[in-house]
C-alpha cells in the first residue's frame, strides 16, 4: 500500500510540474504580439506591402530577428541588410514599422530611428502606440531617406522560416 501511495504522489507531483511549466510559457506567449527569427528582403522590382513601398533596389540580409509585445515594445536586430548592387547599406538610421490589420483596415506605426552601419547592422529598441486590436502583425525594417518610410526587409511568420 505504501508503494502505491508513492506512485500516486509522484505522479501528481510530475503533473503539477508540467502544468506549472505550461502556465509560465503561456503567460510569456500571451504578452508577445509577434516574434520572428528571420526576415525577407525587398526584391527587384520593389513591391508595396501593406501600403509601404519597397526600397528602390534589391536588398539582401544575413539575419533578422525580433519581437513586439502587446504594450508596443519593439525589439529588432538585423545583420547584413545591404543593397545588393552596392554591397553596402547606404541608409542610416534604420526604423521599424509594425503593421496591423484592424477593423478599419491596415494601420502602420513607426519607431524612431536607430543607428545602422554600412555593413547593414542595426538594433532597434523602441516603443510604439499599437492599435487595438492588432491582428496579423508584420514588422518591416527600413528607413525614411526622402521623408517617408520605405521597407528593406519584412518579418517572416514563424511557419515561413
Amino acid at each position: 500500500m505504501a508503494l502505491w501511495r508513492k506512485f500516486v504522489v509522484g505522479g501528481i507531483g510530475a503533473l503539477s510540474l508540467l502544468g506549472a511549466g505550461a502556465v509560465s510559457v503561456g503567460a510569456h506567449e500571451g504578452n508577445t504580439l509577434i516574434e520572428f527569427d528571420s526576415m525577407t528582403p525587398v526584391g527587384h522590382p520593389p513591391v508595396t506591402e501593406r501600403g509601404i513601398p519597397g526600397g528602390g533596389a534589391a536588398w539582401s540580409i544575413v539575419s533578422g530577428t525580433g519581437s513586439v509585445d502587446r504594450q508596443g515594445h519593439v525589439s529588432v536586430t538585423v545583420k547584413g541588410l545591404i543593397v545588393v548592387v552596392a554591397g553596402k547599406n547606404p541608409i542610416t538610421p534604420f526604423q521599424a514599422v509594425v503593421s496591423c490589420i484592424t477593423p478599419h483596415g491596415v494601420v502602420n506605426v513607426e519607431t524612431a530611428g536607430a543607428p545602422a552601419s554600412m555593413a547593414g547592422d542595426s538594433t532597434i529598441d523602441a516603443t510604439v502606440d499599437l492599435p487595438h486590436p492588432c491582428k496579423d502583425p508584420v514588422v518591416f525594417v527600413g528607413g525614411s531617406p526622402r521623408g517617408s518610410f520605405i521597407w528593406f526587409a519584412m518579418s517572416n511568420a514563424e511557419d515561413q522560416d
